[in-house]
């Protein structure tokens, strides 16, 4: 964390925070879910928790250590969340089993509907399954997708109408089953 705490996720028990373990619980501010995928920490220092089956989570100081809010739950693919970017204008990206969610994290905590789907369904994306995202030094952002290859977005402000561009086999890949991108 940015006080110079240690922050582990596992795959399936829970969030490590400088020792101490929080895990999935029927308190409302316990973990979305024990199985962690990502963690990241965004410009104003908060941190994101990308958990399966359990959403978005925000970590929340408390007197106890921290509590958890959560987030992008409107469905049980919504919920298994993947994957999390904060892009160079402040924007969120995150990757779920339905898609990409993206929103001004500000705008998210005060109104939690307040998020852009994009998805196979509406025509965006290949497939659902965003595996991981990145932001290149040109500005770019690439989503792996899985089993559908990958996309890249050229985010022109307009955060409401983002174009995607695709690339799979036809494109030179040897399948369409993309794990990870680093630039």
């Amino acid at each position: 964390g940015a006080d110079g705490s240690e922050w582990w996720g596992s795959r399936g028990n829970g969030l490590c925070i400088d020792g101490r373990w929080y895990t999935e619980g029927t308190d409302e501010h316990s973990l979305g879910s024990n199985q962690v995928f990502e963690l990241y920490r965004d410009r104003k220092d908060r941190m994101w928790i990308a958990t399966f089956g359990g959403g978005l989570n925000l970590a929340v100081p408390s007197a106890e250590g921290y509590v958890f809010r959560k987030f992008l739950r409107h469905s049980n693919n919504q919920q298994q969340v993947r994957s999390i970017l904060e892009d160079t204008d402040g924007w969120m990206w995150v990757g779920t089993s339905a898609g990409l969610c993206v929103f001004r994290p500000d705008d998210l905590i005060e109104h939690p509907d307040h998020f852009i789907c994009y998805d196979y369904a509406g025509g965006d994306l290949p497939g659902d399954v965003v595996k991981c995202i990145l932001q290149d030094s040109k500005g770019r952002v690439w989503l792996a997708t899985s089993g559908t290859g990958f996309s890249c977005c050229i985010p022109d402000g307009d955060y409401r109408h983002l174009r995607f561009r695709h690339y799979g086999v036809e494109d030179g890949l040897v399948n369409c089953m993309v794990q990870s991108i680093v630039e």
